[in-house]
C-alpha cells in the first residue's frame, strides 16, 4: 500500500522471507511471488491495525539482526557434550537459527496473513492463520483476532507435525513433509472457521 516506505534491502529480505513461507506453505497451495504492492506497509509499529502490516522498524530489527548474526537464537545443543550423536546433530544444525523475537513475529504475521489471503481464505480466517503461524515459528503471539481460534489451528499443526521442540522450530524442519502438512491442514482449518465443522 505504501511500499515506498522500503527499501530496496527491505525489499530482498522480506523477498527471502517470502521464499521461506512459500516452501513451508508448499502442501496448502502455491502463494505466488512477493508483491509488497499488496501490503500494508507503515513507518509506526501497528501490531493491532488491519489488515496485519509490516513496520519499517520490525523489518530495521530483522536486518540489524540479520547484520550483526543475532538473527534469533542461534543453535547451540551439543556443541559442549562427547555424545556423538549430540554432536553430529550440533553440525548439522550449525547454520540454523531458531527465531524468537517479537520483530521477527510481528513481520511473520503480516507475511503469513498475505499467504493466507493468496490460498484463497477471507480475511477473517487469513488473520487467524497468520497469527497462528507467527505462534509457532517464533513463540511470540499476536493479537488480531480472538485467540481462541487462533490456540485451535496452532493445536491442529501440533496434531499432525508435533509440538515445536524445545526452543522452537527451525526452518529446515518447518520445510519438512510433516510440517508442510501441518500447514495444509492449518489452512484448511482456518477456511472452516465459524461454521459448524469448526467453532
Amino acid at each position: 500500500m505504501d511500499e515506498n516506505l522500503l527499501d530496496e534491502r527491505m525489499k530482498v529480505h522480506l523477498g527471502l522471507e517470502w521464499e521461506r513461507f512459500k516452501k513451508a506453505l508448499a502442501q496448502a497451495g502455491d502463494i505466488g511471488r512477493l508483491n509488497v504492492e499488496d501490503w500494508r506497509i507503515t513507518a509506526v509499529r501497528d501490531r493491532k491495525g488491519l489488515p496485519p502490516a509490516v513496520s519499517i522498524p520490525a523489518v530495521q530489527a530483522l536486518l540489524m539482526q540479520e547484520k550483526s548474526g543475532l538473527r534469533g537464537q542461534a543453535v547451540r545443543g551439543g556443541e559442549q557434550t562427547k555424545d556423538p550423536t549430540l554432536q553430529q546433530v550440533a553440525k548439522s544444525q550449525e547454520g540454523e537459527v531458531r527465531l524468537q523475537d517479537a520483530d521477527h513475529s510481528e513481520v511473520y504475521a503480516a507475511l503469513g496473513y498475505y499467504a493466507a489471503r493468496r490460498l484463497g481464505l477471507e480475511e477473517r480466517h487469513a488473520l487467524v492463520f497468520g497469527d497462528a503461524l507467527a505462534y509457532l515459528v517464533t513463540g511470540w503471539g499476536q493479537g488480531h483476532t480472538d485467540g481462541r481460534y487462533t490456540n485451535q489451528l496452532v493445536l491442529e499443526f501440533k496434531k499432525v507435525a508435533g509440538s515445536p521442540p524445545e526452543g522452537g522450530f527451525l526452518w529446515g524442519q518447518l520445510h519438512s513433509l510433516v510440517c508442510r502438512k501441518g500447514f495444509q491442514v492449518m489452512a484448511e482449518k482456518a477456511g472452516l472457521i465459524g461454521t459448524p465443522l469448526f467453532r
